[in-house]
């Protein structure tokens, strides 16, 4: 192997590593901001277990309906 291509390739291998390494730091940047969480739609459950109650039957939730909610981490002000 030549010297041109050993330092082509090495080249090559650092221009690669140094683009993956500044993805990752790019695709979570806003994740630190705002971080969605999903809560349980308290309205939604009232509402089926109210119109349960009027016909005399019991709800038991196994996987609660959940609605997203995006809280963030830092006040903007």
């Amino acid at each position: 192997m030549s010297r041109l291509d050993r330092f082509s390739s090495a080249l090559f291998l650092a221009v690669l590593l140094s683009g993956c390494a500044s993805t990752r730091t790019a695709s979570t940047a806003d994740k630190v901001l705002m971080q969605p969480r999903s809560d349980v739609d308290a309205v939604y459950v009232g509402y089926v277990n109210a119109i349960a109650k009027q016909r005399g039957t019991e709800v038991m939730w196994v996987n609660p309906p959940k609605k997203r909610v995006s809280a963030s981490v830092a006040s903007a002000r």
